[in-house]
């Protein structure tokens, strides 16, 4: 009768034993199947900021080139007015032609002066943009060193979970010696 009973508990043992065997791949697959998926769905995250940052990129450089051409159609203006000027003094005094070249003189400073700022201005503007491409590069890596983590955490949970069925195994295998 006793052994009876042992037997009948050895079956249901068994019989909690296939079960679980059978009930573990599925979860194994299950868990790799979501640690690739969230690995896609970071990839693909990294993709769309990738090109939000390529977009923004040449919105800015259409911007400087449109600035660019603006200022060299005042800088073509500025010039066409200059040669107006020359050709109207030709006709007054000597003191006259020499103020207005010194006048020329100092347009084109001006000229110089806002192409040097110019040139200042796009320096700046590529040195935030080199600035923020470095940040995000840096977010980039925390992103993969994060999901590296994560999927540590995962696989020590799941040795964790493989261990403790050991040892219940084990337990049960000692418990019906």
């Amino acid at each position: 009768m006793a052994e009876d009973r042992l037997l009948e508990r050895l079956e249901k043992l068994e019989g909690v034993v296939e079960t679980t065997v059978a009930v573990l791949p599925p979860l194994v697959q299950d868990l790799s199947r979501r640690i690739d998926a969230l690995r896609e769905e970071v990839k693909a995250e990294l993709r769309e900021r990738e090109t939000r940052l390529e977009e923004r990129f040449q919105a800015l450089e259409r911007r400087l080139q449109e600035a660019h051409a603006s200022l060299e159609g005042q800088i073509r203006g500025v010039g066409a007015r200059i040669q107006e000027v020359e050709t109207k003094l030709g006709e007054r005094i000597q003191g006259v032609e020499t103020r207005l070249e010194g006048r020329i003189q100092g347009v084109e400073a001006r000229i110089q002066e806002v192409e040097a700022k110019l040139g200042e201005r796009i320096q700046g503007v590529e040195t935030r943009l080199e600035g923020r491409i470095q940040g995000v590069e840096a977010q980039i890596l925390a992103l993969r060193q994060e999901v590296t983590a994560e999927i540590g955490v995962a696989f020590n949970k799941v040795m964790l979970y493989l261990t403790a069925l050991g040892v219940v195994l084990a337990l049960l295998s000692a418990f019906f010696r």
